[in-house]
């Protein structure tokens, strides 16, 4: 077995792993640690100085997101939101209050096609969704690699910030050459920077 077939093989397993132990989660927990990492996430430094925020609409098992868009426009931040366009690629497209979303692929809420697009430029931080995360920032995705796609044009112009619970820290993820890690983890007990 080659490196490469090794790698994806520990991701194959992990990600087994990681979806289960956060699908395992209880609704009231998951609503708690949704509030506790948002509320963690919008003292975050960078947040504070945001003008635009790209944020992902989250499936049922992740860390639900409505809190933070609707705080972030509270606060007259810009919010955008990925779209699945292709194979490894999204596009980004502002999503604003009271515009309704579409379910795309994957089962995940994205605006409609016709939502004014947004530039990769404009983002100052990425909210990063994943499968699992280690405590050196590293990230573990479903394994399409669209965010890694993304991430890594965005490197050095967003900061990046993986939101997981608990359940979801390994001890180490593997990765492979293309993998991008973020630049700060925040759980509902802990705030990790790279």
């Amino acid at each position: 077995m080659t490196d490469s077939e090794q790698i994806s093989y520990k991701k194959s397993e992990m990600r087994l792993r990681a979806r289960a132990a956060r699908r395992a989660v209880m609704p009231e927990q998951r609503e708690a640690a949704a509030h506790v990492v948002t509320q963690a996430l919008l003292e975050l430094p960078e947040m504070q100085q945001a003008r635009a925020v790209l944020v992902y609409g989250a499936m049922a098992e992740e860390i639900d997101t409505a809190e933070l868009i609707e705080t972030l426009w509270a606060r007259g931040v810009r919010v955008a939101l990925p779209r699945v366009h292709g194979r490894r690629a999204l596009t980004l497209h502002w999503h604003e209050p009271n515009r309704a979303l579409c379910t795309g692929a994957y089962g995940l809420k994205e605006p409609f096609p016709e939502a004014p697009e947004a530039l990769a430029a404009e983002i100052d931080v990425v909210v990063v969704p994943g499968v699992a995360f280690d405590l050196q920032c590293r990230r573990l995705g479903l394994g399409a690699g669209y965010y890694d796609s993304l991430l890594a044009g965005m490197r050095g112009t967003a900061t990046t910030v993986g939101i997981a619970f608990d359940e979801q820290i390994a001890s180490v993820v593997p990765c492979g050459e293309f993998d991008q890690p973020v630049d700060v983890l925040i759980t509902p007990t802990r705030i990790v920077r790279r």
